[in-house]
């Protein structure tokens, strides 16, 4: 049946603002009354679950009809299935009012009248860039789905731009299933991280050194390396000899006194891997101190 993992996997919710960040998702068993309902005259037929472009499809259809109840019963994991803390709803259902406001059945605003509508943009294998990545998840594959809300009135639509989800699905006992759900605006689900601000920051001193690598200038990238990171450079050598792309997944991580993480994916012919590692701070300001390829 499927290649992905068959063990219960953390459930992730992955909310967009420098490309989305993760949270726990689950799922359970009591619904808003009306969201209960199934739209007249449609039958909530079982979706083809055997492999992840019929979960994807079977998503699609069942939001498009609204159909929420489908959605979770049949096409969400079993960690999806757990009820928020005040139980009134799932935690799936949670993110979907959360992320796609017009199916929140709480808002009385213009745009809960509004009809979205998604589409299966494509399916694929889950990929270490992907918001709510997690090594456990390796096999996964996820469906990028697309919402369009074309039909808001022309002042709705300032309030509701076209969004892009991420759904990461799992094969558990035997079928594909969403376990990693979210949707953000068109052009915040690419995983970047905007440019600080402050250029001497942490952050900013890492997009430097990205982007000096990413130019194929070494000499450009040591001034952002630490004086002792000699393993840093021979990382940068190889890395712009194979033609490799640094991209920085997250704003960097600082801890103790002048210490930081800083989290790089690294991307060689299409293929990425973890290069994660560790910034300090020295008189000059802060500079790239370990960096290690992970994978592959």
């Amino acid at each position: 049946m499927g290649g992905g993992p068959s063990r219960r996997v953390p459930v992730l919710l992955v909310a967009g603002v420098i490309g989305l960040v993760a949270a726990v998702l689950a799922t359970g068993l009591v619904w808003p009354g009306w969201m209960r309902q199934e739209i007249a005259g449609t039958a909530s037929a079982v979706v083809d679950r055997s492999t992840p472009e019929g979960t994807a499809r079977g998503v699609t259809d069942a939001l498009n009809r609204r159909d929420v109840r489908k959605f979770v019963d049949q096409l969400v994991c079993r960690d999806g299935r757990t009820l928020t803390e005040d139980g009134d709803m799932t935690l799936a259902e949670e993110t979907l009012y959360r992320d796609i406001e017009p199916f929140d059945p709480r808002s009385d605003a213009p745009v809960a009248a509004v009809d979205p509508v998604f589409a299966v943009e494509e399916v694929r294998d889950l990929r270490p860039s992907d918001p709510g990545y997690d090594d456990e998840m390796a096999g996964a594959k996820v469906a990028i789905v697309t919402v369009s809300f074309a039909s808001a009135p022309p002042e709705v639509r300032q309030q509701l731009p076209d969004r892009k989800g991420a759904l990461t699905m799992v094969d558990e006992d035997g079928a594909w299933v969403v376990c990693v759900m979210g949707f953000a605006p068109v052009g915040e689900l690419s995983g970047e991280v905007p440019p600080d601000a402050d250029p001497a920051s942490p952050t900013g001193r890492a997009q430097a050194f990205i982007a000096a690598v990413n130019a194929g200038d070494q000499a450009d990238a040591r001034i952002y390396m630490c004086s002792t990171a000699r393993e840093v450079d021979e990382f940068v050598k190889k890395a712009i000899a194979d033609g490799a792309q640094l991209r920085l997944n997250a704003p960097v991580d600082t801890f103790g006194d002048g210490d930081a993480s800083v989290q790089i994916w690294h991307t060689v012919g299409g293929q990425e891997r973890r290069a994660p590692g560790f910034m300090k701070q020295e008189p000059d300001g802060w500079c790239v101190f370990a960096l290690a390829l992970q994978g592959g």
